[in-house]
């Protein structure tokens, strides 16, 4: 890969995270706004789903528009994992600043509210956790860079495992 090539990738990957990371602000407020309106929680979820689909048809446009219909499965690999890794930078950073100047322990308190819950407990009990144990560590886990630190560890972890799927499936040989 060349330096113009190596540019054109990184410029379309760097949209596609931007847009990834839309996405996923899209469901973090839908997982905030889950108490006001159930339904959202289910949105959330489903935003959440579309996030390797999503990468998929990116990497296809990419490789339709920039590549001539054509990219290897290395180049899809790094186009994905660069795609996730903007992404997560920018959702993580987003998230970092909306739980500390935002928040004021709303999410805390979403998260306390459903594991004081009979179903919360059962779910603890059946991972073998202590109610009391979680509930008191739960303060030190929601702190800003806690949460956002953690939530770019699992974007670049699923992304990672996500990209060598996609660019597997979207790697596509030129004819001759």
């Amino acid at each position: 890969m060349n330096y113009d090539e190596y540019k054109q990738l990184t410029a379309y990957a760097r949209y596609d995270g931007f847009y990834l990371a839309i996405i996923w602000v899209a469901s973090f407020a839908c997982t905030l706004g889950t108490p006001l309106l159930p339904f959202l929680g289910q949105f959330s979820t489903l935003l959440l789903v579309s996030t390797p689909f999503f990468v998929a048809y990116r990497l296809k446009v990419f490789r339709e528009e920039g590549r001539d219909g054509a990219i290897s499965f290395r180049r899809a690999l790094f186009y994905s994992m660069r795609v996730f890794f903007n992404a997560g930078i920018i959702f993580s950073l987003l998230q970092w600043l909306y739980m500390s100047y935002l928040d004021n322990g709303k999410l805390l308190q979403m998260v306390t509210t459903f594991f004081s819950t009979d179903e919360g407990k059962q779910l603890l009990l059946a991972a073998g956790y202590s109610h009391k144990l979680f509930m008191s560590l739960l303060p030190e886990v929601m702190q800003p860079l806690t949460l956002a630190s953690t939530s770019f560890i699992y974007a670049m972890l699923v992304g990672s495992i996500s990209s060598l799927v996609i660019a597997a499936v979207m790697a596509k040989r030129k004819l001759h």
